[in-house]
């Protein structure tokens, strides 16, 4: 899909998917962690699992978020150019 998609979709896609993939890898490793210690909630290598993870979830929904508000606006600037017929 990124191939038909806009320049800055692309960017967007390009953007998204590393901090995806750390978010992945963190849930992976968490969880393969409690399955080897599931008592030791309270480990300092699971706390940083967690808090990697928590970090890479508020990156992930901020520029998503951001995104889809560039979208939108680009939309309703795109619409109003055409509507009031200015030329950029």
């Amino acid at each position: 899909m990124r191939g038909s998609a806009s320049p800055w979709q692309q960017e967007a896609i390009d953007r998204i998917i590393p901090v995806a993939q750390k978010l992945a890898s963190n849930t992976t490793a968490a969880i393969e962690h409690l399955n080897q210690s599931p008592k030791r909630l309270q480990d300092p290598q699971y706390k940083q699992y967690l808090t990697s993870n928590a970090e890479a979830a508020r990156q992930l929904s901020n520029m998503v978020r951001d995104f889809v508000d560039y979208g939108k606006t680009r939309n309703t600037l795109e619409r109003l150019e055409k509507r009031l017929e200015v030329s950029r």
